[in-house]
């Protein structure tokens, strides 16, 4: 698992960096004193699972920091921390996994990273797109499907989230590998999300359906019943 910690205060920083490290030695800790400094390392490819974000980063707003991040790496979770409940509703509106108020122990740090649902090493790839000078980092496991639109690639994840690059189909779906079948021209999918393939219509958990043309049906469902094998092990 690789954490960021952005705080331009360095005791703050360290006691988030410490009680970390007793959750799990092989955890990797990122420390940011700055957002600019942050989003540097993210716009550069660098995939962080979990971000401790300061709101109060100087002139720099935490929260700007964080729709930021979200642009380019939108699985990546939030825990902020600041001085008071001021901003806990706007928190509530990016989505964050925690909210830390200062002074907080360790052992606060502690509780709301398990809360967050990280506890567990995550192992999990990631996939790095670049659109121009764009760049944005995917889960893997979050991706749901990968579409062709003309000379667009449109790829959706879990939470409904919806991205669009420009660059071609072939270019994008490749880098989906492992757990990814191309159920018609021009659409893969994760299998993960199918939910079931009947009567030559692959069914996704999200409501959407495909229909499987004849060249693709055999293939289709030799590839699904292998990672359901594999997955049931």
């Amino acid at each position: 698992m690789r954490v960021a910690v952005c705080d331009d205060n360095a005791k703050d920083a360290s006691s988030i960096r410490f009680a970390l490290m007793g959750i799990a030695g092989t955890m990797e800790i990122d420390c940011f004193d700055s957002g600019r400094a942050f989003l540097g390392s993210v716009r550069s490819g660098a995939f962080y699972d979990l971000v401790f974000m300061d709101i109060y980063l100087g002139e720099e707003n935490g929260m700007d920091i964080v729709r930021s991040m979200q642009e380019i790496t939108p699985a990546t979770q939030v825990i902020f921390s600041t001085t008071s409940t001021d901003h806990a509703v706007e928190a509530f509106d990016v989505n964050a996994a925690g909210y830390l108020v200062k002074p907080y122990s360790e052992a606060d740090v502690v509780k709301v990273f398990a809360r967050a649902g990280l506890r567990r090493e995550n192992t999990d790839e990631t996939v790095l797109l670049r659109s121009g000078t764009d760049m944005t980092v995917f889960r893997v496991s979050d991706v749901v499907r990968i579409e062709s639109d003309r000379h667009y690639t449109v790829i959706t994840v879990k939470n409904g989230n919806v991205s669009r690059f420009h660059i071609g189909y072939s270019e994008a779906a490749v880098l989906f590998k492992n757990g990814f079948v191309e159920v018609k021209r021009g659409i893969t999918v994760n299998m993960a999300y199918i939910e079931r393939i009947k009567a030559s219509v692959v069914y996704m958990t999200d409501g959407s359906s495909y229909r499987l043309g004849r060249q693709k049906k055999d293939e289709v469902i030799r590839q699904y019943t292998a990672f359901a094998l594999n997955k049931g092990r």
